[in-house]
């Protein structure tokens, strides 16, 4: 069989990275996962992508368009992660980068008006107006914002952990315990402050370390702990600001409901309590994603190679997004 032009595709959270690599029928042809690329937090996020994108079939490759969270064009980190893009796949290649929530935009709607909340292990959201205007916030990383994120849900219940280390009459002690257990740490005792100390100096990436405890006060709010729910809620809170802040300035309609259609992807909006709270702050029920969030970058890709990309094509490329075929 002839070689096909292809393009790539590349979603980079904080987290984790997924880049596919598609054929002009829809198919995916391969598709690998690494690391999160963040130059803001990742020391080694330059080796990450470089080894993704090279483990990547670049053959007849066209164009590739890659999301990337802490990606904006005029600062000087992300000048980095061009050349770093650009070495790995070659002078030839149409090249596109943007930020991960643009690329999450494009997926759910389209390319059509809209606004995105972003949460996983940080947050953002982004407003596409009728008229094209754009307006984003949030998204400032561990250290200044990520309010809602999975980082924040994290550090806001190793918080009450603390607490009660200090103190175990305090009234959360059940939701401390519970926290702790979930690390394998120790509850009591003299050694409990420290061994909670060495997880986290130990951890790989302590960033994720610290989102990844989200999903523990996920199980606690699903067996009905309500610090667990109020936490989430107050995630969710902070989410919906976000969500209103980026639509007032691309709308000149009332504020509530939100005067525009909405959509969301990251681990913690798939969590009921703070897609609810987001729901009923926003006064809207959300618009079903049309895509993954990598799916906004195989678009973006397509329209750079000159593909045909009709509403029969995005729907083919909607099934065989979860179905693509991996590499190692």
């Amino acid at each position: 069989m002839p070689a096909q032009p292809t393009i790539l595709a590349l979603d980079g959270g904080g987290t984790h990275t997924r880049a596919m690599v598609i054929a002009p029928d829809a198919t995916v042809l391969a598709q690998a996962t690494g690391p999160g690329c963040n130059p803001f937090d990742r020391p080694e996020w330059a080796e990450n992508l470089r080894h993704l994108l090279e483990q990547m079939p670049r053959t007849m490759l066209q164009s590739a368009v890659l999301g990337m969270a802490g990606y904006d064009a005029a600062r000087p980190s992300s000048a980095q992660q061009e050349q770093v893009a650009r070495t790995a796949l070659g002078p030839n290649v149409r090249l596109w980068l943007e930020n991960d929530v643009e690329t999450a935009h494009r997926a759910a709607f389209a390319g059509q008006a809209g606004v995105f909340v972003l949460a996983g292990t940080g947050s953002v959201a982004m407003a596409v107006g009728a008229n094209g205007q754009t307006a984003r916030a949030g998204g400032w990383g561990w250290l200044l914002g990520d309010e809602g994120g999975g980082y924040w849900i994290g550090r806001k219940a190793l918080g009450y952990a603390t607490r009660y280390l200090d103190d175990p009459s305090v009234p959360f002690a059940a939701f401390a315990q519970e926290l702790l257990h979930s690390l394998n740490l120790p509850t009591t005792g003299p050694t409990a402050p420290d061994a909670l100390r060495e997880w986290l100096r130990t951890r790989t990436h302590p960033r994720s370390a610290v989102g990844d405890v989200a999903a523990t006060v996920h199980t606690l709010a699903l067996n009905e702990d309500t610090y667990a729910i109020a936490l989430l809620r107050a995630a969710g809170r902070h989410l919906a600001e976000l969500a209103h802040t980026t639509a007032k300035q691309v709308s000149n309609l009332p504020p509530s409901p939100l005067p525009l259609a909405w959509s969301y992807g990251g681990s913690v909006m798939h969590n009921p309590v703070v897609l609810q709270t987001v729901t009923s702050l926003l006064g809207a029920e959300p618009h079903p994603a049309t895509l993954p969030p990598i799916g906004g970058a195989v678009l973006k890709a397509a329209e750079l190679a000159g593909w045909h990309t009709d509403a029969t094509w995005i729907c083919q490329l909607a099934r065989n997004l979860t179905h693509g075929k991996a590499i190692a």
